[in-house]
């Protein structure tokens, strides 16, 4: 993937991404077929890339991130961006879910 940084962006969810990108390449699929790369785990919570495949040859490949729950097995949230600012947004979002989640788990949030 050829994203363009813009000037400015230059913070942890960058610097997670751009050798995201890298490893994604190399990545072998999983049981499913799918290609994942971890950009940050939190307790059982994943901020991870993952692979998409644009549905028509014209259309460009977005940056695929996803929430992912270990302990259900399940994806919690995603999304598709098609710049690397907008990545760098939705991965810190993702992060700091995944740490609020991580507390709630763990009985030490706001209620617990």
């Amino acid at each position: 993937m050829g994203f363009h940084v813009r000037e400015g962006i230059s913070n942890c969810a960058e610097v997670r991404l751009r050798p995201g990108f890298v490893r994604m390449v190399m990545a072998q699929p999983d049981g499913d077929g799918a290609m994942t790369m971890s950009l940050a785990r939190i307790g059982h919570y994943d901020v991870r890339l993952f692979e998409f495949v644009p549905e028509t040859a014209a259309d460009p490949t977005p940056i695929c991130l996803e929430l992912y729950d270990h302990e259900t097995r399940c994806r919690i949230d995603s999304c598709r961006c098609y710049d690397l600012e907008a990545a760098v947004k939705a991965t810190e979002e993702f992060t700091a879910r995944a740490r609020q989640l991580a507390r709630e788990s763990r009985g030490t949030g706001c209620n617990g």
